[in-house]
């Protein structure tokens, strides 16, 4: 009710109205944002039909009916009616009158013929309330874990939970990467859209604009340690463009179980080494060689290792027989 009263809803009472204020909702708007992607796994249950659209909801298949017939979405009458509008009730039998502004020609009589068995097939209780069905189960009721599980299954999504979560990096390395993948840490570019007036430059190149794939992968002192990286383990392998997409792209290798575990923590040990000497340069006007550098990240490495005890794997070891399979 609250979220009502402050927004408003969309016709039908599913969702929210766009949230349009620049200050206060935030929250909101992020949620709201991923209706669209929501939406595409409910399907609307048909009851009196007074909040379901009868050409733009999806209540009889997978898809809207003015998707599926496009045709005869063009010949129709009324393109916004609900469900109520064209849903009579006689004698105990229910009769769609769907309305077109003109008959059937002779080629179009077959497209009518699908159109009709597809609807006469859905058997309304015109006793209930219409009420949103979640596709992803078998209850109909919504489930995070059924969310989640579409989102990850998706061709174009790529997540990155083993990648980052499931290691022996500290929890907080863990969620820096993750809120870096999703391009949202407090980059200089990120904070600009924030419409903070801030210089844009790269503290640690001294030059160009500062966004998160350029201070993590691709500026040129950052470049310098990962082919570091690269050259101690003999490792030939082109910077892809994103944060999500090295991390992605990041190779699995042969071996003991602490020598594979310790290869998973680098990609992660170098974006947190470089946000922490990024900070420090920007906040405290300290600045490392970029040997000190060097040394921060293998020395915040082999820690990482004594911390979870390895079994006396030591780095000298794990840089010596560690190659990409």
């Amino acid at each position: 009710m609250v979220i009502e009263k402050k927004y408003g809803v969309l016709w039908g009472d599913w969702c929210s109205r766009e949230v349009r204020g620049a200050y206060g909702v935030g929250l909101w708007k992020h949620i709201r944002r991923g209706w669209g992607v929501f939406n595409r796994f409910v399907k609307l249950q048909l009851g009196v039909g007074s909040r379901i659209k009868f050409w733009s909801d999806v209540w009889c298949d997978n898809r809207a009916l003015q998707d599926l017939f496009p045709s005869l979405f063009q010949l129709a009458s009324a393109k916004d009616v609900s469900m109520a509008d064209v849903l009579e009730t006689s004698g105990g039998h229910t009769h769609w009158n769907v309305t077109f502004s003109r008959a059937a020609q002779d080629w179009e009589v077959s497209c009518f013929a699908e159109f009709y068995s597809l609807i006469y097939a859905i058997r309304p209780n015109r006793q209930l309330e219409d009420v949103m069905w979640w596709k992803l189960a078998a209850k109909g009721s919504f489930t995070v874990r059924s969310f989640y599980k579409a989102l990850t299954m998706e061709p174009n999504a790529q997540f990155l939970g083993k990648k980052i979560w499931r290691h022996k990096a500290p929890p907080k390395v863990s969620f820096f990467v993750w809120t870096a993948s999703l391009g949202r840490i407090l980059t200089i570019d990120n904070l600009r859209k924030r419409r903070i007036i801030i210089t844009e430059w790269c503290c640690m190149c001294k030059g160009g604009g500062e966004s998160v794939d350029h201070l993590l992968l691709h500026c040129d002192t950052v470049g310098t340690l990962w082919n570091e990286v690269f050259t101690r383990l003999d490792m030939a392998w082109v910077m892809p463009k994103t944060v999500k997409a090295a991390l992605a792209s990041w190779p699995n290798v042969s071996g003991r179980q602490p020598i594979r575990a310790m290869w998973k923590m680098i990609p992660l040990c170098i974006m947190w080494c470089l946000w922490q000497e990024r900070n420090e340069r920007t906040f405290e006007d300290q600045e490392r060689s970029l040997e000190e550098l060097k040394v921060l990240f293998f020395r915040t490495l082999c820690n990482w290792a004594i911390a979870v005890d390895f079994n006396g794997v030591v780095l000298h070891d794990f840089l010596v027989s560690n190659v990409p399979t």
